[in-house]
């Protein structure tokens, strides 16, 4: 499945993690790229700065095959 997740505060974090990890496409958009420190080391998704209205960012993010947002 190929999820994009707006927010890397705690619960976007938390979510991103669990779902890379169950094998799940995933996408992080947030404004800071400090925020994505929060991801696990081991976080194989994608990140992207930018604000999640932006429909170029969404677009980067893959929002068009997403299955979940």
């Amino acid at each position: 499945m190929k999820v994009v997740i707006l927010g890397c505060g705690r619960v976007g974090s938390t979510l991103a993690t669990m779902l890379d990890r169950s094998g799940h496409t995933v996408a992080v958009i947030d404004q800071s790229s400090d925020s994505f420190q929060r991801l696990s080391p081991e976080f194989g998704g994608e990140t992207i700065v930018g604000n999640g209205v932006d429909e170029d960012v969404m677009m980067r993010a893959g929002i068009k095959d997403a299955d979940a947002l």
